[in-house]
């Protein structure tokens, strides 16, 4: 067994008859020092009362503040600002993020020969709720544990399905490990090796700690006066589409904080917003309108965001059930003519399923391994004869294309989703002869068809929900609740497994690139093109920093040097 340890060492404190000597020598530069420390504690006093106030301007108003609810990007990020995880993200100077203590002050983790990993972590005694109760490892078990349940209706349960019992506790069983064997220990019991667990998982707004008492409530999270929070701000008002926050007093990281408040207004109109901050009313802006993003110098490039747009093709559908004719019809896919359709500085051709910006184990990022596609434009017309080969081969000849009933494909209609789909009707039937008919329906429209396996092609947004290639792979293993594509591999199952097991980086890297190889060649489901997120920053500050995933930090922003 291998034990890994961290936490923070302190000195040893002299003996009391040394010290009595060397506070006599020292009487006067020791007054001299407490003097100085009384008065940058006055300055410090002086900072927090005049300290900056920092306006947020970003998507639609949050409809939930429940950590396990959160779904939006927008919640996601007010989320993280009201709680505090085990662990906590800062910015490493160098546009990434690293991991540090949060509510935890250590953890340890031992790992069996087999590969089980069990993280043990030590709370801080200082930890408290806004109500000014203890925050204790058991609202850590309560929390992760209402995560999982089905009844909660999270959609981000399967941030933690890394756990052992993670499975059986989807079903409604007690079964996943965590426990608390005292107020300030909390005990993690994975079912394999994860190196993103410390990075990704514990640090997530999904689970951070929640008190039973509050959220015992209905509708808890909605009011000031009923949300209870541990984190370094919480709500001081909000008023139907603007929030204001305000540093929480006696937090224990105080010093590291930016400003003393926070205000969000919140709008879905990305010209309201980016009118809010060309203005003056607005310091931040997140999501950039065309007019704004041309604007921008030629060496600018927008946050890469874990997004993947595809088209499923439903296995158990007679036509897709036939992994040639899959295999075409993602062939025949014009990545790049996608991405200019849509935009090229914020829209990017897939390369694969896992984005740009999703980490590698071994370091740097996933996509350095190469593209799982093929986006070579001189490729293309040979891709596309291939395509037409693999229909005839599945016996679809021309003739037989004619007598086909139009397939529907399902999504989401939008000015941009519309043209999209259009390009995709007339590329299957200019290359294939297949005859596609579009259906523009609600997101709720497409999940219901989904969930019951009533469609043939569907396009929608893929995300991941951790900085690892596991949050897009997966979702398509057998017995998955969200395997829409009812995508079915023994052999992607076991690249899973070996790779959840592996003790090498090297080797864990090898066997998901061969996931991910083996989902596309399998043709069921086709990436298109990749999201990214664009925002623009007043000169005025400094120090916003985003963890890749969605969520944006203000925690450390500052006014920017003269």
């Amino acid at each position: 067994m291998k034990t890994a340890m961290w936490s923070r060492k302190r000195n040893k404190s002299i003996g009391c008859k040394r010290s009595k000597r060397i506070m006599m020598k020292l009487k006067r530069p020791v007054a001299a020092l407490l003097a100085a420390v009384l008065l940058l504690g006055l300055l410090a006093g002086c900072h927090r009362e005049n300290g900056v106030s920092f306006r947020v301007a970003m998507g639609s108003v949050p409809a939930t503040l429940d950590p396990a609810l959160a779904a939006t990007d927008e919640e996601k990020t007010v989320v993280s600002h009201l709680f505090e995880n085990l662990m906590k993200l800062q910015s490493d100077g160098s546009g990434g993020t690293t991991a540090v203590n949060g509510v935890a002050r250590s953890y340890q983790c031992d790992t069996t020969a087999e590969g089980q990993e069990t993280y043990t972590f030590k709370l801080r005694s200082s930890a408290a709720w806004s109500d000014g109760t203890k925050v204790t490892a058991q609202d850590f078990v309560y929390a992760w544990k209402r995560l999982v349940d089905p009844l909660t209706g999270s959609k981000n349960a399967r941030i933690l399905d890394m756990v052992a019992g993670y499975s059986a506790a989807r079903t409604g069983e007690d079964a996943l490990q965590v426990s608390a064997p005292d107020d300030e220990t909390f005990v993690v019991v994975l079912s394999g090796r994860c190196p993103y667990f410390i990075d990704s998982v514990c640090t997530a707004a999904a689970t951070m700690p929640v008190q039973s008492a509050a959220a015992a409530q209905e509708n808890w999270s909605m009011s000031p006066d009923t949300l209870v929070t541990n984190g370094p701000y919480t709500v001081a008002s909000w008023e139907n589409d603007t929030m204001l926050l305000q540093q929480t007093d006696g937090y224990h990281d105080a010093r590291r904080l930016g400003p003393m408040s926070i205000s969000f207004r919140f709008t879905a109109d990305a010209k309201t917003a980016n009118s809010l901050f060309e203005k003056g009313d607005a310091d931040f802006v997140l999501g950039l309108t065309d007019e704004a993003v041309a604007k921008k110098i030629d060496s600018w490039m927008p946050d890469y965001y874990p997004e993947t747009s595809v088209v499923l093709l439903n296995q158990l559908s007679d036509l897709t059930s036939n992994e040639n004719v899959r295999r075409a019809m993602g062939l025949v896919i014009d990545r790049n003519a996608i991405a200019e359709l849509l935009g090229s500085r914020t829209h990017l051709a897939a390369e694969g399923l896992v984005t740009w910006g999703i980490r590698s184990t071994t370091g740097g990022q996933f996509r350095d391994f190469g593209s799982a596609v093929d986006n070579d434009s001189e490729n293309y017309e040979k891709n596309c004869q291939t395509a037409q080969e693999l229909m005839k081969e599945a016996g679809y000849t021309a003739a037989k294309m004619k007598s086909l009933t139009p397939v529907i494909m399902l999504y989401e209609s939008d000015g941009t989703a519309d043209s999209l789909a259009l390009l995709l009707q007339k590329t299957w039937k200019e290359k294939l002869g297949l005859s596609v008919t579009l259906k523009g329906v609600s997101s709720e429209e497409i999940t219901q068809a989904l969930e019951r396996g009533e469609y043939t092609l569907a396009a929608l947004r893929v995300t991941s929900d951790r900085n690892d290639a596991t949050g897009f792979l997966n979702r398509w293993r057998m017995g998955e609740e969200d395997n829409y594509a009812n995508f079915t591999s023994s052999a992607y199952d076991m690249l899973l497994r070996v790779a959840a097991v592996s003790a090498s980086q090297e080797a864990r890297d090898a066997y998901l690139e061969d996931a991910e190889r083996l989902l596309i060649e399998k043709g069921n489901v086709i990436p298109m093109y990749c999201s990214t997120r664009s925002w623009s920053l007043s000169e005025s500050f400094t120090g916003v920093f985003g963890d890749g995933l969605g969520r944006y930090f203000f925690t450390g922003v500052h006014k920017a040097s003269k």
